[in-house]
C-alpha cells in the first residue's frame, strides 16, 4: 500500500484550498492509500474541533464533511505544536485523530511518505 502525507497550510484566511486538500486526502483514502495529514500555520484551526465546521470553501465539498470523514476512517492528522499553541488553542479542543507534534516529526514521516504539499 502506499503511503502519502498531505501537509497544508491553509485554513481559514483560504477555505478554499483548505478544502482542496482535504478533499485530496479524503480521495486518496477511499483508493486504499495510507493517509496522513500534518497540518501546520493557518491549516491547525482545521483540526480543532470548535473551528472546522465554520471553514466553508468555494467550490469543492463542506471541509467539515471531510474532515469528518477522515475522523470516522481513522486517519491520522498531526498538528504543528507551535503553530496550534501560538493561536492560544486549547489541546483539548483538538478533533479526536489529532496529534500535536514538531517539524522533526514532519521530516521523519517525510522520509517514508510521499508528500503532497497544498
Amino acid at each position: 500500500m502506499d503511503k502519502i502525507l498531505i501537509q497544508t497550510t491553509w485554513g481559514p484566511t483560504d477555505p478554499t484550498r483548505a478544502g482542496l486538500a482535504c478533499t485530496c486526502a479524503v480521495m486518496s483514502e477511499a483508493e486504499g492509500l495510507d493517509v496522513v495529514m500534518f497540518f501546520f500555520h493557518d491549516a491547525v484551526f482545521l483540526a480543532n474541533k470548535k473551528m472546522y465546521p465554520k471553514v466553508i470553501p468555494i467550490g469543492p465539498p463542506p471541509v467539515s464533511g471531510s474532515i469528518d470523514y477522515l475522523i470516522d476512517q481513522n486517519v491520522k492528522i498531526y498538528v504543528c505544536r507551535p503553530c496550534y499553541e501560538f493561536r492560544g488553542l486549547s489541546p483539548d479542543d483538538l478533533i479526536p485523530t489529532a496529534e500535536l507534534k514538531g517539524m522533526e516529526f514532519f521530516v521523519e514521516l517525510a522520509k517514508e511518505r510521499k508528500v503532497i504539499s497544498f
